[in-house]
């Protein structure tokens, strides 16, 4: 039994004629006779007797009617389900990206999206692991995250900078080091580190390995100022993040270090989506518009 006898069987039992089912199924009655046939066979039941010029169902045929009727009704939801589901895909940009700089960027990208668009766009707070296999089984449109050799390296996918993320450090102002313009990080490695998040693994590493420190993280800016307040050592932040509330601690730029990285964004070369052109052009003109790199 397939769903083409079921649909065959149908049309027969509802006309209560061969010839007439053949017309709406634009096909030969030879055709329907033969399917039905074979699902009499199969079934070893008689599914339609004679009655004049046209046949109705036996028995065994109303039974199977209402169980056909039932299983083509759930087939034509089930296809209607992911026919609206792939559209709906089709319309919904998927955004992966990581904590950065980038993140207080994601409300205004995606309101100037949906409001030049009748198409939508999806955020996803992702680990950066994750981020490439997802781009090419196509789980993410685009991804927005650090610059990598695998991503260079990968012929599968675009990619396109967008800006240099920096950092900067906060020290007490009557610390000796307060007064260096340029201070190399080897300079910190006996004082205690703490990074405000958002704050990328990939620096931390980096700062671990050439001060040799241990480093911790905070959540907020209210921990980095008590932190700085008592203290308890120095705080490293994302350049756009502002702690200086009052004149107890001095601000000195990184930029000049390793610690920096640059943020770009990725796709796949092959991304027909509807819009992906617009949400691509517009990551490039509001994040490099917001960024002071």
């Amino acid at each position: 039994m397939d769903m083409k006898q079921l649909k065959y069987f149908v049309e027969v039992a509802r006309r209560e004629h061969i010839s007439d089912a053949a017309l709406e199924l634009n096909i030969a009655q030879s055709a329907i006779s033969r399917q039905i046939n074979q699902l009499e066979k199969e079934l070893n039941v008689i599914l339609f007797k004679r009655s004049g010029r046209n046949i109705i169902l036996t028995t065994e045929g109303k039974q199977l009617l209402s169980q056909a009727t039932q299983i083509l009704d759930q087939i034509d939801k089930t296809v209607q389900s992911f026919q609206q589901q792939s559209s709906t895909d089709r319309r919904t940009i998927y955004v992966g990206y990581e904590e950065s700089d980038v993140s207080q960027m994601m409300l205004p990208l995606i309101q100037s999206f949906e409001q030049q668009s009748t198409s939508i766009m999806t955020p996803q707070l992702m680990c950066y692991k994750t981020m490439t296999e997802d781009l090419i089984t196509g789980v993410l449109d685009i991804r927005i995250t650090e610059l990598t050799e695998e991503i260079t390296t990968e012929s599968q996918l675009q990619m396109m900078p967008l800006f240099e993320e920096n950092y900067h450090i906060y020290v007490p102002k009557d610390h000796p080091i307060a007064m260096s313009i340029h201070p190399l990080l080897s300079q910190f490695e006996t004082e205690p580190l703490y990074c405000l998040t958002p704050f990328a693994k990939s620096i931390k590493n980096k700062l671990k390995v050439v001060t040799k420190s241990k480093v911790r993280f905070l959540s907020n800016k209210q921990l980095a100022q008590y932190v700085l307040r008592q203290n308890k050592g120095f705080v490293i932040c994302s350049q756009n993040i502002n702690l200086n509330d009052n004149n107890e601690w001095v601000d000195i730029p990184l930029i000049h270090t390793e610690l920096k990285r640059t943020i770009c964004a990725v796709t796949r070369f092959d991304n027909k989506k509807t819009d992906i052109k617009l949400a691509w052009n517009l990551i490039y003109k509001l994040i490099n518009k917001t960024t002071p790199y």
